[in-house]
C-alpha cells in the first residue's frame, strides 16, 4: 500500500475521477496503520453494534477546499479516548492530501458521527444533501450499514475504514488492514518453520472474535492443533493461568492485541508461571508499537504486518 515515490501536481482542471484518487491516495493511507493500533484499545475496535447509543452530535458545517467535487468524510471526531485521536489523525491526513496538490478540484465535507450509527447516518445524510459524490468513512463497523442504507439507493460509493470484512458489500469498500490477513500470514509462516501446536490469548471484544475465527481456521488448514484458547477482559490473570498451564503442549503462542495490552498480557502470563522465552510468540500488525519493542519478554516474537519503512519515510 505504499504510495508513489514521486508525485506531480495535477493540472488545475482536475477530473472527478482524478480528484477522488488524490484524496484516497497515499497521504490518507498513512493514517491507517496507526489507526488500527489506536482502535485496538476499545472494547469493540471493529465497531460493535451501538444501536442503543446516543444520537449523533449536532453537526456544524465543516468544509475544506472549494472544488466542485464534493467528498463526505465521516469520522468520530467528538468521541472520547483513542477513537477521537484516531479520527483527528485521519482528518489531518485528508487535509494533508489536499495540501499536496495545487488547487485540486475538491471540497471535503467533514462530518462528526460521535462514534455511533445514528451519528454516522446523520452525517451521511447531510453530506449527501450537500452534494457529496462519495463517502469516506465511517470508522466503526456498526456504523457502516447505517451509511450504506442511505448511499446505495443513490448509487453513491462508500469507502469505510472498518477492519470488519463482513460490512463490505455492494457499493461499500474497505480501506484497512484486515485481522484475518494478519492471522493467515503469521500462522502460515509459523507452520512453515515447523510449529504445529498453538495457544492463544485474545481480547474479549469484536476484534478478538474475528481473530478467533480466523486463527482456528488457519491452524486447521495447516493440520495444526489449538491446545489452548482464552479471551480476557479486565481480568487477565485467570485466562493467563489457564494458558500458562497448557503451554507445555504448545510450540507457539498468539497474543493478538495492541502494544500496551500485549505487554500486560505477557506480564500476566509470566506472573502465572509461563516461561515465554521457551515458546515462539506470535502477533498481528498491532504489535508495531514501541511498547512491544521495548519489552524484554516479547523479544524474538514474530508478527505479520506491512513493511513500515514506507510509512516512516513518508
Amino acid at each position: 500500500m505504499e504510495g508513489p515515490h514521486h508525485r506531480k501536481s495535477p493540472p488545475s482542471g482536475t477530473t472527478r475521477r482524478t480528484a477522488l484518487g488524490l484524496l484516497v491516495g497515499a497521504p490518507l493511507l498513512t493514517a491507517c496503520s496507526g489507526v488500527q493500533q489506536s482502535l485496538s484499545q476499545f472494547s469493540s475496535p471493529l465497531g460493535g453494534n451501538q444501536e442503543g447509543g446516543p444520537a449523533g452530535p449536532q453537526q456544524q458545517p465543516q468544509a475544506v477546499g472549494t472544488g466542485q467535487v464534493k467528498i463526505g468524510l465521516i469520522l468520530p471526531l467528538s468521541a472520547s479516548g483513542n477513537a477521537g485521536l484516531a479520527a483527528q489523525s485521519m482528518r489531518n491526513a485528508a487535509e494533508m492530501a489536499l495540501a499536496e496538490f495545487q488547487n485540486p478540484n475538491i471540497q471535503l465535507l467533514i462530518k462528526d458521527d460521535g462514534g455511533s450509527p445514528q451519528g454516522a447516518s446523520q452525517g451521511a445524510q447531510q453530506a449527501l444533501s450537500e452534494g457529496a459524490e462519495i463517502i469516506l468513512g465511517p470508522l466503526f463497523a456498526g456504523s457502516v450499514p447505517a451509511v450504506a442504507q442511505l448511499t446505495r439507493p443513490r448509487g453513491t460509493s462508500v469507502i469505510a475504514f472498518s477492519t470488519d470484512s463482513s460490512v463490505a458489500g455492494r457499493g461499500v469498500y474497505l480501506l484497512s488492514f484486515l485481522p484475518e490477513s494478519d492471522i493467515n500470514r503469521i500462522v502460515d509462516y509459523s507452520a512453515g518453520i515447523g510449529k504445529r501446536s498453538f495457544a492463544a490469548m485474545v481480547p474479549d471484544n469484536a476484534y478478538g472474535n474475528v481473530v478467533e475465527a480466523a486463527f482456528k481456521q488457519a491452524v486447521g488448514r495447516k493440520n495444526g492443533r489449538v491446545v489452548a484458547f482464552e479471551k480476557y477482559g479486565a481480568d487477565r490473570a485467570t485466562p493467563a493461568r489457564t494458558v500458562a498451564q497448557a503451554l507445555g503442549q504448545a510450540d507457539a503462542l498468539l497474543i493478538a492485541d495492541d502494544g500496551d495490552s500485549v505487554v500486560a498480557t505477557a506480564d500476566a502470563l509470566t506472573a502465572a508461571g509461563a516461561n515465554l522465552r521457551n515458546i515462539q510468540l506470535l502477533g498481528t500488525g498491532l504489535w508495531d508499537n514501541p511498547r512491544v519493542f521495548a519489552s524484554p519478554v516479547l523479544q524474538g516474537g514474530l508478527y505479520a504486518a506491512p513493511d513500515p519503512s514506507g510509512f516512516r519515510s513518508f
